[in-house]
């Protein structure tokens, strides 16, 4: 066994997960972006800019910079867009009728949209600073958490709440001591030195928390299970629980550390409103876009009283999601226009549960992170990362899709009757301690029309990329992240930058 040997045999155990988490993480982040170091003050330049999101604030906030002459329209009586943390009071009508209002406790709340910030997204921190937004950890991973498998065929631990520390020293330690042993034992034909080896076996008995006298795998008091003994390592590897340990846990948030706002994501839009003041219009609804050589010419409605307005600009700044975009009447061109239409959203859907108690806390020890149970049929099931020991909380009861068994098509209390009925089969809690719920399917939820936009492919993200005549296209879904408030502040720096370019040349 080579050097080379010994880094691929590492790879059944952990390594190559190491290096694909990397990689994984390096392809979720993308390219980091750097915000545009622009100079010059416009001549009297009047740009629209459509949405009051993450992006169509940058847009604003960039543009006010510059001293150009701005107005931001939004349809919706609050600003952020997916950045939207639900509290008491707040309410919206699905598209099919069924009205909601939030009756959380005071204080507890629900991110509906975009919940956590990974640390290379320097865009988003970098706007928190500015603005002042505080920001706390988000715990994106616990090992005191649970992993869940209902399918019998999964072996013996089907139906069993599994920690995932249980997992992870299992698998690590009868991993590491099968290999010692076989080292030990002089079963690998391996042209590593005599030190190298030595090294590699005290390598692997501290890795596993191997006995260095028989190299045998006993769980250590660090795992923290009151029955001590060890899960067969054949029951781990077919109960799929190994898909999750990795020696890098990169996730969907990126590696550690992940933040998130003190009081919610929607405190960054409200620091961007703050800083815009009265340059923004709620409650106002696009009902056209036309354009010509030299302006563009955008309707809109009053929702609060119907009346319509025209209003005019040298140029339009589109942060529309594109799925509303579909249905307003706008002058695009023919390439453009099918970069609209082909462009797509996700689903995802969002339920808050708040709770009596913090039972999570108080009966098993778990503070933030994930449940791992993909036969539960809840998506992502996830606790609190704020307000430890408080009296109550807010449990992420599901994310994911919309039309996940069949619920998209239900009323809320079906929605609300799958999760509690599933999440109860690993905290028998849930209902007892159930108080109220909150749902947001993005799809049904007017002026959003789906949730975060589908990556385009690079010929149609080069498309919706370039000017349109006078309109830009400002939104996440015009970016390579439209999953992430960073993918909306990249799409609005580049717009800003390739407008004010062309304003300067005159």
């Amino acid at each position: 066994m080579t050097r080379r040997d010994v880094l691929r045999a590492f790879g059944a155990i952990g390594g190559s997960s190491m290096m694909m988490g990397a990689m994984s993480a390096c392809g979720l982040m993308g390219v980091p972006a750097t915000r545009p170091v622009l100079q010059g003050r416009p001549p009297s330049t009047r740009v629209i800019v459509l949405g009051a999101g993450i992006s169509g604030l940058t847009v604003g906030y960039e543009l006010g910079k510059l001293d150009y002459d701005y107005h931001i329209l939004e349809a919706r009586e609050w600003v952020g867009g997916l950045c939207w943390t639900v509290r008491r009071g707040a309410e919206h009508t699905e598209v099919g009728g069924e009205r909601q209002v939030c009756d959380f406790d005071e204080g507890q709340y629900l991110n509906a949209g975009a919940w956590r910030i990974p640390n290379a997204d320097q865009g988003v921190l970098g706007y928190c600073k500015e603005l002042g937004v505080p920001l706390e950890l988000f715990v994106n991973w616990s090992d005191a958490n649970y992993m869940w498998e209902e399918d019998p065929e999964r072996g013996s631990l089907a139906g069993r709440r599994v920690r995932v520390r249980e997992v992870k020293a299992d698998l690590w330690g009868s991993t590491t001591e099968l290999l010692a042993k076989a080292m030990d034992q002089g079963q690998i034909d391996a042209p590593l030195t005599e030190e190298d080896q030595e090294l590699l076996v005290q390598f692997l008995i501290r890795a596993g928390y191997l006995d260095s006298d028989d190299l045998v795998y006993r769980p250590p008091r660090l795992r923290g299970s009151e029955d001590q003994a060890r899960y067969d390592l054949s029951a781990l590897l077919r109960s799929g629980f190994g898909a999750q340990v990795r020696s890098l846990n990169a996730g969907t948030g990126g590696p550690h550390p992940v933040f998130q706002p003190i009081g919610g994501m929607q405190q960054i839009p409200l620091a961007f409103q703050r800083a815009i003041g009265d340059k923004i219009t709620l409650q106002v609804e696009v009902r056209s876009i036309h354009q010509t050589e030299d302006v563009v010419r955008v309707v809109y409605r009053d929702t609060r009283t119907g009346q319509e307005r025209e209003e005019v600009a040298d140029y339009c700044v589109c942060c529309l999601p594109m799925s509303v975009l579909k249905g307003i009447d706008i002058d695009l061109s023919s390439d453009m226009a099918a970069a609209v239409n082909e462009s797509s959203h996700s689903n995802a859907a969002k339920m808050g549960l708040q709770m009596k108690r913090r039972f999570w806390e108080e009966d098993d020890g778990i503070f933030g992170g994930h449940l791992f149970g993909r036969s539960l049929q809840l998506g992502e099931f996830s606790y609190p990362s704020n307000d430890y020991f408080t009296e109550k909380g807010v449990l992420l009861g599901y994310y994911g899709g919309g039309q996940t068994a069949g619920l998209g098509d239900m009323p809320f209390q079906g929605r609300i009757e799958h999760v509690l009925t599933q999440a109860s089969k690993v905290h028998p809690q849930m209902r007892e301690e159930f108080e109220t719920a909150y749902c947001v399917w993005w799809d049904k939820v007017p002026y959003s029309l789906g949730a975060y936009g589908r990556t385009p492919p690079p010929e149609r993200l080069e498309q919706l990329s370039q000017a349109d005549g006078r309109i830009y296209m400002g939104s996440a879904g015009a970016s390579s992240r439209p999953a992430w408030i960073e993918g909306a502040i990249q799409s609005a720096w580049r717009s800003v930058e390739a407008l004010h370019e062309r304003v300067m040349r005159g």
